[in-house]
């Protein structure tokens, strides 16, 4: 099923005495959240986060990983599966073995902050379970039903989805010092048992970087209608990539900073 384009994004950077953004679509002008747009933003930011925390796990279960020599698969023919446990954040290093079928090759139990270093077990005595299993096919369905990676690094992260389906999160990684990726950002509603794509939709489908050292970042969306909001990559990113981004929908104009979401005026 072919992608969904939800915008395209047209990136100016903002330093110093950089002109106002431009307007878009209407006049924008400052006000304050709906009770709706509020609600609806709280599950965004929620979702930002957990995308943004379980990007910094598997970075973290990498670095383990590289410490005792494991290479990392390509990402089709194997990724990270995160679980959280009791006694912490489990980031499983799925591969597939020459049948396609997928095998945990390592987990990396990363303890709550504090509570000591990753524990890593190579080769554990466990199959897959039958949550694992449903996300890593779906993983692999959506990357199956990707289009837009531009030959780049790129990052999957699986969260809980409607009707007990799955979100599978698709972005470009930086492999440049001081280089920051901005698109293709994608989402894939994948069905419970991992495989079926139900829909998708690309926030970006654009190959966009900036340079980090830029001040400020204004993102100027097309084909958004009035009143829609900034979505969960823009929250990743803005946590992922400490800087300011400011979004433009409509006639309204967000700021998206540290992971919160708020209305700005021009």
């Amino acid at each position: 099923m072919p992608v969904r384009l939800v915008l395209t994004a047209a990136v100016l950077v903002l330093a110093g005495c950089a002109p106002a953004p431009p307007k878009v679509n209407a006049p924008l002008a400052p006000r304050a959240a709906s009770a709706t747009e509020a609600s609806a933003i709280a599950r965004v930011e929620a979702a930002g986060r957990a995308i943004y925390r379980q990007d910094q796990a598997a970075q973290r279960a990498r670095d383990a990983l590289a410490a005792q020599g494991i290479a990392i698969p390509l990402p089709d023919v194997g990724g990270w599966i995160i679980t959280e446990l009791p006694q912490g954040t489990r980031v499983s290093l799925f591969v597939e073995d020459a049948d396609a079928v997928a095998h945990v090759q390592a987990d990396v139990l990363l303890p709550p902050p504090g509570k000591g270093l990753p524990q890593v077990t190579t080769a554990p005595a466990r199959a897959p379970d039958a949550a694992e299993a449903a996300m890593y096919r779906a993983r692999q369905t959506a990357l199956a039903n990707a289009d837009e990676l531009c030959g780049a690094a790129f990052g999957t992260v699986i969260l809980p989805g409607a009707e007990q389906r799955w979100d599978v999160y698709l972005f470009p990684e930086s492999d440049r010092a001081k280089v920051i990726p901005l698109g293709p950002l994608l989402r894939f509603d994948v069905s419970a048992d991992g495989t079926r794509l139900v829909s998708s939709e690309a926030y970006s489908k654009d190959c966009i970087s900036m340079a980090d050292n830029d001040a400020e970042l204004y993102v100027r969306l097309e084909n958004r209608t009035q009143g829609e909001l900034p979505v969960p990559m823009d929250v990743f990113l803005s946590l992922s990539y400490p800087k300011p981004i400011m979004l433009a929908t409509g006639g309204h104009l967000w700021l998206v900073e540290n992971g919160r979401i708020k209305p700005k005026g021009p």
